[in-house]
């Protein structure tokens, strides 16, 4: 597995992982008022390029492909139109990704994960199965994590990769058969309008709640690989 420097986005083999599309938020948004313009042709070109520069020939999306959790809307469809003809994709469903089964074209991968060349992957609000459990590494999206830096008394928030160490007591708990310890690599989302900031969070999904793994003791890296510390370490600061 490899990180593509300066994106939000990881490289298994020839299959490029992204996460938290969350397509239609500007609808949503525009709803309550708030105006941000069309937002998925951004997102349409920015997979493009990545899909390009990489040259891989798989995209797999780690969830909330959409931000209405019924409806399919405009914006999905025009979405896949625009990244089919480019790569084969598969979507490990979301808890907002109510109907995307009627996207005939895409493979749709259960809430508990796959595991892709020995790599587990999975959205994260539900249980991963015990397969991507005996993984080296899993991939997980839902949380959005970033880092708000103050620049001037300007807050610019950062969308940031959190490697999580396995709490291993809680772990043999749910999962008593397991023999290997996973440590679990939170993914920034792809959509740069969603965060949540890491020093006033404590991670989503039922493995943060039952506490499977270390969020103290998480480690924060940049998009581009710099090493910023533990949530602890950054919290103190």
């Amino acid at each position: 597995m490899k990180f593509v420097s300066g994106a939000e986005a990881a490289i298994v083999k020839d299959s490029l992982i992204i996460s938290d599309l969350h397509l239609g938020m500007e609808q949503e948004l525009f709803r309550r008022g708030i105006r941000i313009g069309d937002f998925t042709d951004y997102l349409i070109d920015k997979t493009l390029l990545l899909l390009r520069e990489t040259k891989c020939k798989n995209l797999i999306i780690l969830g909330d492909i959409k931000e209405n959790v019924v409806s399919l809307e405009g914006e999905v469809r025009r979405y896949f139109d625009s990244v089919l003809p480019h790569a084969s994709v598969t979507v490990c469903k979301g808890n907002h990704d109510g109907n995307i089964e009627r996207i005939s074209e895409i493979k749709i991968a259960p809430p508990e994960g796959i595991v892709l060349h020995g790599i587990g992957m999975l959205h994260g609000h539900a249980w991963p199965a015990p397969e991507l459990m005996e993984c080296k590494t899993i991939l997980m999206g839902h949380n959005h994590p970033q880092l708000t830096f103050f620049d001037g008394g300007k807050k610019e928030p950062h969308p940031v990769w959190v490697f999580c160490p396995p709490e291993k007591a809680a772990i043999r708990k749910k999962y008593p058969q397991l023999r290997k310890h996973p440590q679990l690599v939170l993914m920034p989302s792809f959509n740069p309008l969603l965060g949540n900031d890491i020093e006033r969070f404590g991670g989503l999904g039922p493995v943060f709640r039952n506490k499977l793994f270390r969020w103290d003791k998480s480690i924060v890296y940049t998009l581009g690989g710099i090493r910023l510390g533990t949530v602890r370490e950054i919290a103190r600061t």
